[in-house]
């Protein structure tokens, strides 16, 4: 499967293309160094670099004056990847205002379920989870997408990465460049 990757650089209305590889990108800080150098001046040093590996994960990175944020959006499939040296501080951070509500343990006063009693009940089939994410949801929250939208996006469209990218370049704005991008 083939990976596909672009840096589009935030003009005052609109990205634009950057002519940058990431595959020559050993970290973030090569990264926001590499953007900071490219182009007229006019992106300030503002851009979005994306990673598509088809139909498995993406991963946005929003880089600002020289900070960047990051969002991936399966971390065990992006440790495996060529790129892993690039999220490797993103790889295990999961914040936890986002992460679901544990359940709460049972009761000590109440009966233990007799799993017996289900035998007769249908089965319920058992799709897809969402794969776990890792990064910071909101880093598109100035742009209109909040975290809790990219993360509904993700668990709804778990088995299509690539609609969810395209959802959040339609919001943010840089859909058609990315499109023609690729």
């Amino acid at each position: 499967m083939a990976y596909f990757t672009a840096v589009l650089a935030r003009t005052d209305d609109s990205f634009r293309p950057l002519d940058l590889q990431l595959e020559d990108v050993s970290d973030l800080s090569d990264l926001t160094d590499l953007v900071d150098g490219a182009g007229d001046g006019s992106a300030d040093g503002s851009a979005v670099a994306i990673v598509e590996h088809e139909d498995e994960w993406f991963a946005f990175i929003v880089i600002d004056g020289g900070d960047a944020a990051v969002f991936v959006s399966d971390i065990a499939a992006a440790a495996g990847s060529p790129y892993a040296d690039l999220f490797a501080d993103y790889l295990d951070s999961r914040p936890d205002e986002y992460e679901a509500d544990e359940e709460e343990p049972a009761d000590e006063d109440e009966p233990a379920d007799d799993e017996d009693d289900d035998e007769d009940e249908p089965q319920m089939l058992e799709f897809e989870e969402a794969p776990e994410w890792g990064g910071d949801p909101d880093l598109f929250s100035a742009d209109g997408v909040q975290g809790a939208e990219l993360l509904e996006q993700l668990r709804k469209h778990a088995s299509d990465p690539a609609r969810v990218v395209a959802h959040v370049g339609e919001e943010v704005g840089f859909a058609e460049v990315l499109e023609g991008a690729r």
